[in-house]
């Protein structure tokens, strides 16, 4: 089984905020790796430097979150997926056709979407509701 994270996911594992105790009870009831693409691995990367900018965790912890990040990911708790990104932009592309009138989700979450899609992902992690309601909606069963 393929399951697949995006960066909403992956930061509150990595950082305590409101959805990392739902993230992580996840994980114990879950134990199969996670899945992510290297843009995820980046926007999360990100996400978690932006929260020292916005004063919200001291840059220990975001030190901290990121060896964390590495760390896991050598110990086989996280997989990285290599997909074509020129398939993956290709499916995000009719997603956005099909639904981004209805959906109102971003590009980067369509990416995720997309990125899921393409290595045959059943689960997808996600805190985003939209972007969960839309993975729904295409066939993945969405947690935590």
């Amino acid at each position: 089984m393929v399951v697949y994270a995006d960066s909403s996911f992956l930061v509150s594992l990595l950082v305590d905020d409101s959805n990392s105790l739902p993230a992580r009870n996840y994980l114990v009831r879950n134990p199969e790796p996670v899945s992510f693409t290297r843009f995820s691995k980046l926007e999360a990367q990100h996400a978690i430097r932006a929260l020292v900018f916005q004063k919200d965790i001291a840059l220990d912890e975001m030190t901290r979150a990121l060896l964390q990040f590495e760390h896991d990911e050598a110990e086989g708790f996280f997989r990285s997926l290599t997909l074509d990104y020129d398939a993956i932009f290709e499916k995000a592309s009719q997603l956005s056709h099909r639904h981004a009138l209805e959906s109102g989700v971003r590009y980067l979450d369509m990416l995720h979407i997309a990125s899921a899609l393409l290595a045959n992902a059943t689960r997808f992690l996600t805190f985003d509701k939209r972007q969960g309601k839309l993975a729904k909606a295409v066939g993945l069963q969405v947690k935590p």
